[in-house]
């Protein structure tokens, strides 16, 4: 199988840009390149690539210059272009794909281990909750994914996680007692930081949400990923996208910070032990 590349998301929100700029409405474009409703938000989305000839109409209608007709060309050859895809569900591959370009990462979860921070033995036991009998399939990509943390030009990655995270036996106590102590390990790497939110925050603005955001330097690209059972949903537009940062930035600075947060790693691990 083979996945899309970020070249997608910035062809997608550069076209959503001079469509913009000249007061057009999807409908409009659909109806003038004859194409069915909905079709635009999927372009504009990062999830269809126009052809050559299409791409000139749209540059047409949204009155480019040769250099920008060009660009869109060069991003569109770029965006056909198919990497190989991870063992994850269909609705992830895309999240798998920003993660590998990603300059910055923030993650918070109340429950869930960052899966790129996960342990083999901690991720066997999530996937093995939801693999559908793929679990050796998934676990040797999932456990692959860790790299991300170490290798060159590695993004900056923030991992907060709610209290909860630290008690769920995930495959048990000395399961959940190791994956604790790979957290105070890459903790100290100086591109993560780890925070832990502490029940004794009470209410705060993200409970009851889990998401990931991802920002990319080229393509500069952010997105909000959230993710359910059956399907995820990924947030593109920028006021939405300001939402999440805010609502982060807040529960951020609620969380203990990381010195405090090593202390209550330390001690939920002595617990264990």
């Amino acid at each position: 199988m083979a996945t899309q590349n970020p070249q997608r998301f910035e062809l997608g929100e550069l076209l959503r840009g001079h469509r913009e700029a000249v007061g057009l409405k999807p409908s409009t474009v659909e109806q003038e390149l004859r194409w069915y409703a909905g079709k635009v938000s999927r372009v504009e989305a990062g999830t269809r690539v126009p052809v050559a000839a299409e791409i000139d109409r749209l540059a047409d209608m949204y009155h480019l210059r040769d250099g920008e007709r060009e660009t869109m060309h060069l991003l569109a050859d770029a965006a056909r272009k198919r990497e190989s895809s991870a063992r994850v569900a269909d609705f992830a591959q895309t999240y798998v794909t920003l993660e590998r370009a990603s300059k910055e990462i923030d993650y918070y979860d109340a429950e869930l281990i960052l899966a790129s921070a996960q342990t083999e033995d901690y991720a066997r036991a999530v996937l093995e909750t939801s693999a559908s009998g793929q679990v050796d399939e998934r676990l040797s990509d999932r456990v692959a994914r860790g790299a991300i943390l170490t290798r060159p030009k590695a993004p900056t990655v923030r991992i907060l996680l709610g209290e909860a995270s630290l008690h769920r036996l995930v495959g048990g106590p000395e399961v959940l007692r190791d994956q604790l102590k790979h957290l105070l390990e890459i903790g100290k790497l100086s591109n993560v930081s780890v925070r832990v939110l502490p029940f004794a925050v009470g209410a705060h603005r993200a409970m009851g949400v889990g998401f990931s955001i991802l920002r990319l330097g080229a393509p500069s690209l952010r997105r909000v990923y959230t993710e359910g059972l059956t399907n995820a949903t990924y947030i593109h537009e920028s006021g939405e996208v300001d939402t999440y940062e805010h609502g982060f930035r807040d529960i951020w600075a609620l969380a203990a910070d990381e010195r405090r947060s090593v202390t209550i790693l330390r001690r939920r691990i002595e617990q264990i032990e």
